[in-house]
């Protein structure tokens, strides 16, 4: 499902991150190709169904931007990252707004029938057709269905003729060649209905209730894209048929293509495949969805679930002005959200209050399908804490309003908005392929202009010298003027004593309150700037096949570098101190939880907030927490901010802050996470599987609320202070950076401190992880709806350390995988999302497992066991089919060899090269011992682990069975 509505960049500044929520027939035939150097946008008939003709803000001069005779738009951009790839898009100007009421759901149940039939792919044969050529369902082979949007979505391996020729294929098959056979229909409606079970979740219902609260008169909450249960069983093929004729036209699409080809070439294509369609009958009209009542007075809404976090919002609405994106409204809406990130980062530093009812705040805004405009300020609440966090945002938002903003408040949003543009400059050459391919799918809508980097960042130099306090102040005054009376909603855990009733009446016992003019804050320098004399090198080699350079200093510090150009002006920076999670015990395997959120201490010197503060306009972030076996993180920085990256990272290390407010923060928001834990079968198998698995071992196990509660930096800090003093770390750079910038900067910080242990510990002991003894079949009990069930298989396995064995484990999962979802989506239609995994230990020598699973209806569990028993015995009993093989090979093998494209996935071995330079092997060896394995060595790997006395069954049911 899509975005509900269309927001601007986020301005929600989260205290961490443990808190994670019609254009007409055109008969032009010409092509606009801007000009590098034009000062004004091209005119024609393809800049008009673009809708930039019109606007003074320059257009992408590097992308070809078209139309056919037959209205069908089409922009192509050629881009180079990742190499040797091409990313395709479709957008058609259709979602479940479009759905009358005997077809609610029915624009998502066309999505699906894309993949079953046409006029020239086979019902069943599509995605086996793409698994062929490297495609994973899913991974790169996707679609999503919105209110007023359909994408279908490719992402190719590689940029060959025979892969685009068969994207453009694909995507035309879809536009105009579905045979929507009734048989096929009717085999597809269980798979979308397991999908909505899926989807019903407190979330979803909390969504309805808002859409349903805020914009009535409109008929949102009524066009969830997931449609009604009963239109999903019953409808005909024919009102399937109706909805694709009538919107599935050349007018209403859009093809997008991004990456590594000859534009000119691929525009030849699309012409030749898509010059013929022509649309079926009667067009169908742009959908009246309503409008809102801007003169309703304020009021108020409560939604009560025992697994919803506590929160607040208050929404107010006007009319949406139809205005073409110029550099004067661009320059108005800069302004605009520098106030709004000013009031995020109010409610943030509040959120940081050591007694603070709020856990995180921001103030957004919206437009909503060209119908309204919404502004939103709300907050995350301490558990039943809903009247102290609406007081505060209803008078942060009335703060700002009667005395505006600071100007160190404006400075520091100028500093982070000018930081975000140049690095999005200084990394233009490298811009990944598939978010310009969904920038142009935006820009599709017709409502902004598709523009280089360069451009946003002139705009934004040419504005700043006017943004000053009083400028923003009145920008926000104004973003506020004529919106409607506010409606207030709070969601809770609990019954609100009072209703309504009760929240309107805080909401107007706030309003009386008086606000005073926010204070000057006092800005700091960063107090870590020097941590001694540089260290010495006293080690130095390189592994040349790999590109990486391993540095040892005189204190025993290692770093590992490896310079890249696959992202411009980007360096990850990895940090390894030895410790980790090893250090929680069976006697007390909470030892070392608050680690996790170490970072929230902050340090001696400086509070969390005020590192925003201090590094505002920079690219830097505190990323410390704990792994299974280190202290410490990763961070993505700038070669400019690197060095400040490493400071602040050395700083947690040396001067941590063990501050009050980050225990308390960390004691609000527990209670949120563990309300959830019970809600989804998904939830409580995650909760409980760990310890299950590892034999009730309680440093596996999820440990219960109060106990974790007790917790306080006090006990965490003597367990970690030897770690910290003297533990071995090992630092690994990645990216765009010099091997000699790195190697000074970390000689000037961690090589700069006292001498430390040269290895890490093996703390062999503690790396005992013993499998389930007990292998009965476990229930586990979730408080969803009474349909939806969980089941998974899990069988015992081994640990990673034999590479040969552990690639054909991954084969033989996403073997099985293709097997469950033949067997349990496209035959028996009970699930939508069936899933098959080897989880191969590194950590635990022995430990891993493979498993299967299949979130399914309560009276389809028995049949789901019996499918993935037999699916594993098929697999005993003779080789998988060469084809079968194949098709889970070759997406394996694409992903893997575009995966080596990246920072991250050579961060993982950079990481630990010195201190894990074994594991390298994996890097070089991996994709030629999945190329090398066989069907005969995958059926000797099903007979050896995939027996069904080594089972264990764990299922999820609801505490409403039986009910």
């Amino acid at each position: 499902m899509t975005s509900l509505i269309l927001r601007r960049a986020a301005t929600a500044l989260l205290p961490f991150a443990l808190l994670a929520v019609c254009s007409p027939p055109l008969l032009a035939k010409e092509v606009e190709r801007p000009a590098a150097t034009a000062a004004v946008n091209p005119q024609g008939d393809a800049a008009r169904a673009w809708n930039f003709a019109a606007s003074d803000v320059p257009v992408d001069p590097g992308t070809i931007f078209g139309v056919l005779p037959n209205g069908m738009k089409y922009a192509l951009l050629k881009n180079s990252t990742p190499r040797d790839s091409v990313v395709i898009r479709m957008r058609l100007d259709v979602g479940s707004f479009a759905e009358a009421d005997d077809q609610r759901g029915l624009a998502h149940f066309l999505e699906h029938m894309a993949f079953n039939g046409s006029t020239n792919v086979p019902e069943g044969e599509m995605i086996k057709l793409l698994e062929r050529k490297g495609l994973a369902f899913g991974a790169d082979t996707n679609a999503s269905t919105g209110f007023d949007e359909t994408i279908y979505k490719l992402d190719l391996p590689n940029a060959s003729d025979d892969l685009i020729d068969t994207g453009l294929m694909l995507m035309r098959e879809t536009a105009s060649e579905l045979t929507l056979d009734s048989a096929a229909i009717d085999r597809e409606r269980g798979i979308i209905l397991s999908e909505r079970r899926a989807r019903d979740t407190y979330q979803l219902r909390n969504i309805v209730d808002q859409l349903d609260f805020q914009m009535q008169g409109m008929i949102v909450a009524d066009r969830l894209p997931i449609g009604t249960e009963a239109v999903i069983r019953t409808a005909p093929a024919s009102r399937l048929r109706d909805l694709y004729e009538r919107y599935y036209r050349p007018e209403r699409a859009t093809l997008v293509m991004v990456g590594d080809f000859d534009p000119a070439a691929v525009e030849a294509k699309i012409k030749a495949r898509f010059a013929d369609w022509t649309g079926k009958g009667p067009a169908g009209v742009d959908p009246d969805i309503g409008a809102i009542d801007y003169a309703r007075p304020a009021a108020a809404d409560d939604f009560v679930d025992p697994a919803i976090q506590d929160s607040v919002t208050l929404a107010a609405f006007r009319p949406w002005v139809d205005e073409p994106d110029t550099r004067a409204k661009r320059a108005r809406l800069i302004a605009e959200n520098i106030g709004e990130a000013i009031v995020s980062r109010r409610l943030a530093k509040i959120a940081l209050d050591e007694d603070s009812p709020i856990l995180a705040g921001s103030l957004s805004d919206a437009n909503g399908w060209k119908v309204f405009d919404q502004v939103t300020i709300g907050a995350v609440a301490r558990e039943g804490a809903w009247r102290e966090a609406l007081a505060i945002v209803e008078q942060e938002r009335r703060r700002a309003l009667e005395h505006g903003f600071t100007e160190a408040e404006v400075a520091e949003q100028i500093a982070n908005q000018r930081t975000a543009l140049r690095n999005a400059v200084a990394g233009a050459a490298t811009r990944r392929s598939e978010a310009l391919a969904d920038a142009l799918v935006v820009a599709a809508r017709g409502e902004a202009v598709f523009t280089r980097p360069e451009t946003a960042l002139a705009l934004f130099e040419s504005v700043a010298p006017s943004l000053d306090a009083a400028a923003i102040t009145t920008a926000f005054r104004k973003r506020t003027e004529g919106l409607s009376a506010p409606l207030v909603r709070v969601t809770a855990k609990a019954p609100i004593d009072g209703g309504v009733d009760a929240i309107l009446a805080s909401l107007r016992a706030s309003t009386q309150v008086a606000v005073a003019p926010p204070a000057e804050a006092a800005s700091a320098a960063f107090a870590y700037d020097n941590f001694g004399t540089p260290g010495t090198i006293v080690a130095d080699d390189r592994i040349e096949d790999l590109g990486i350079r391993r540095i040892r200093f005189a204190n025993n510090v290692m770093l590992n570098v490896k310079t890249t150009d696959f992202q411009k002006d980007r360096v990850l920076l990895s940090l390894r101190v030895d410790g980790g999670t090893l250090l929680a015990t069976r006697d007390d395997p909470t030892r070392v939880s608050l680690a996790s959120s170490f970072m929230l201490g902050g340090l001696e010197a400086h509070s969390v907030d005020d590192l925003r503060t201090i590094f505002a306009g920079r690219t830097v972030s505190p990323a410390f927490g704990a792994a299974i076996d280190a202290f410490g993180g990763t961070a993505t920085t700038s070669p400019e901010d690197f060095a400040l990256q490493a400071k602040l990272l050395a700083a947690y290390l040396t001067h941590p802050g063990y501050r009050a407010d980050g225990l308390a923060l960390i004691r609000r928001v527990l209670p949120q996470q563990y309300a959830a834990n019970d809600a989804t079968p998904a939830a409580v198998i995650a909760r409980d599987v760990g310890g299950i698995l590892a034999n009730d071992d309680p440093r596996a196990q999820t440990p219960p609320l109060e106990k974790v509660m007790a917790l306080d930096w006090a006990q965490l800090k003597p367990v970690i202070a030897d770690s910290l003093a003297h533990g071995a770390i090992e630092i690994g750079v990645v990216g765009d950076i010099s091997e000699q910038a790195a190697i000074d900067t970390i000689a000037a910080t961690f090589g700069a401190l006292p001498p430390r242990r040269a290895a890490f510990d093996p703390r062999s002991e503690a790396r005992v992880r013993d499998y389930a003894a007990d292998r009965s079949e476990r229930t586990l009990i979730h408080k969803g709806p009474a349909e939806q069930a969980e089941l998974r298989v899990y069988w015992p396995a081994r640990d990673d350390s034999d590479l040969a064995e552990a690639m054909r484990l991954n084969l033989l999962a996403r073997v099985m995988q293709l097997k469950l979802t033949e067997e349990l989506r496209e035959r028996l239609g009970e699930s939508y999302s069936p899933g098959a995994a080897a989880s191969l230990s590194d950590e635990f020598p022995g430990y891993g497992h493979l498993f299967a699973a299949s979130n399914v209806d309560y009276k389809d569990l028995a049949t789901t066991r019996a499918a993935i028993f037999a699916i594993a015995k098929e697999l005993r009993d003779a080789p998988a089919d060469p084809d079968l093989v194949d098709r889970a090979r070759r997406p394996l093998v694409e992903a893997m060899t575009k995966a080596r494209r990246e920072n991250a996935y050579w961060l993982n071995y950079v990481a630990e090269a010195t201190s894990q330079a074994d594991r390298l092997d994996r890097s070089r060896n991996g994709i030629a011992e999945v190329e090398a394995a066989t069907p005969e060595e995958l059926q000797a790997l099903a007979q050896r682990y995939l027996t069904d006395d080594k089972a264990l069954v764990i299922k999820a049911v609801s505490d409403k069975v039986g009910k």
